[in-house]
């Protein structure tokens, strides 16, 4: 719902909710959420100073508990927005996303999209060494989110151009995985190939080239326009064709197609997969604290990881599967009932069940204005049990009203179900 309260509230009540805490009860745990305690944390201008103290404790348990994930051959790497508009150093702004404003996070995912480890983005100048490195901010990036990986499983990585550059292909050569990814052309120093007018002739041309020393591929395809790609274990081949939408002959064609450009497309999408599977089902409560934003994101990401855990169990158990919303509701549902057992009886144990635990009687939801000064078909009835009255609330009765069902006095000295009724 669009606010948390609208789950108590009169129109749009939610039992499965609602009938576990009271509203204001919800709130104030909500309002005194913490995970770190700020007795410990340091001053900004100290050298060991960590922007993500408050939150620190919850991300590192995550990230531990993510490594014990089996992974996968193929990881991408990509960039997530936390959706947030109040004042925070994390804010990031980017016109090109749907969320344009928000707090960056880098994720690495496998195809399926599995979140295998992230990082919240700090800003520029931000980074956990102060050592300059040949690779930038993004290409450290991209080496600490691959270093727990083993690297002796023939894995590859994939990224976009904000990452890619020849020394990063290099470097991760070097550590053992295979990589690929989309490259801008001023980090590509000395690799001459054929320029634009050239290959806009025909669509599908490309040209590559490979540096012998290291054997790293740069191929250049023009579809709908030019794009550069470096790889360090695929080139050209084997060239196919993909059936394309031609706007001049209004008719759909053939266009060639280098092995690394169906092989970037093929995997590249794992991030934006884990993404749009949590968009599906946010945690949507706005807060103005920017830890309470990335708190309910990681949450979002293990739910979304524990569904994909179930599901492959199920592929491997040829089941059918539960969709990603019953399977969140059954995971609420019993988080609701952690912690709670049924008492014992003295006794020699019964045959008969149990049952479930005694419930909480249900609030009585009043009806909307329109129905409750309608005027018509309101009329009192008797009931054996005494109910608190919902008008004055200071008496019990046994007049209910037959179409709210609510109790109201109906006495000779009150007559509190012609007043609800009224005023």
């Amino acid at each position: 719902m669009p606010s948390y309260r609208m789950y108590w509230s009169d129109a749009c009540r939610f039992s499965p909710i609602a009938d576990v805490m009271p509203r204001n009860r919800f709130g104030k745990l909500r309002n005194v959420v913490h995970l770190n305690d700020n007795s410990n944390m340091i001053m900004k201008q100290h050298p060991q100073y960590d922007p993500l103290f408050k939150v620190r404790p919850f991300l590192t348990l995550v990230q531990e508990n993510l490594k014990a994930i089996p992974v996968e051959e193929n990881h991408s790497i990509d960039e997530m927005i936390i959706p947030f508009k109040s004042r925070s150093f994390l804010k990031q702004y980017n016109k090109n996303k749907p969320h344009k404003w928000g707090m960056k996070v880098f994720v690495r995912a496998g195809a399926s999209g599995m979140a295998y480890d992230f990082e919240v983005y700090i800003g520029k100048g931000t980074t956990k060494t102060n050592e300059k490195s040949s690779l930038g901010i993004s290409g450290d990036i991209v080496v600490r989110l691959v270093q727990n990986l083993p690297s002796d499983q023939n894995i590859k990585i994939y990224f976009d151009n904000w990452f890619a550059s020849y020394d990063l292909v290099s470097t991760l050569k070097e550590m053992g995985f295979w990589s690929v990814g989309t490259v801008r052309s001023n980090r590509i120093p000395g690799c001459q190939l054929e320029e634009d007018k050239t290959l806009k002739k025909e669509r599908g041309s490309f040209d590559y080239r490979t540096e012998a020393k290291k054997n790293v591929s740069v191929v250049k395809w023009f579809d709908n326009k030019c794009v550069h790609l470096i790889s360090s274990f695929i080139g050209c081949t084997p060239v196919e064709n993909v059936r394309r939408w031609s706007v001049a002959k209004r008719q759909y064609i053939q266009v060639p197609q280098p092995a690394a450009v169906k092989t970037y497309n093929k995997h590249m999408g794992g991030v934006d997969l884990h993404d749009m599977l949590i968009e599906l089902y946010r945690i949507d409560f706005r807060s103005k604290r920017y830890y309470l934003r990335i708190f309910f994101q990681i949450v979002d990401m293990c739910v979304i990881n524990a569904w994909l855990l179930y599901r492959r169990h199920c592929e491997q158990q040829e089941v059918n599967h539960k969709p990603q919303l019953t399977f969140r509701s059954e995971v609420a549902h019993t988080l609701l009932q952690a912690g709670k057992s049924l008492k014992r009886k003295r006794g020699r144990p019964s045959m008969e069940s149990t049952g479930d635990n005694p419930q909480r009687r249900r609030i009585s939801q009043k009806p909307v204005d329109d129905v409750r000064l309608g005027g018509i078909a309101h009329w009192p009835q008797h009931v054996e049990e005494k109910q608190r009255c919902k008008f004055c609330i200071k008496a019990y009765s046994r007049t209910q009203c037959e179409k709210c069902g609510l109790a109201l006095c109906l006495t000779k000295e009150r007559n509190c179900f012609k007043d609800f009724h009224t005023t």
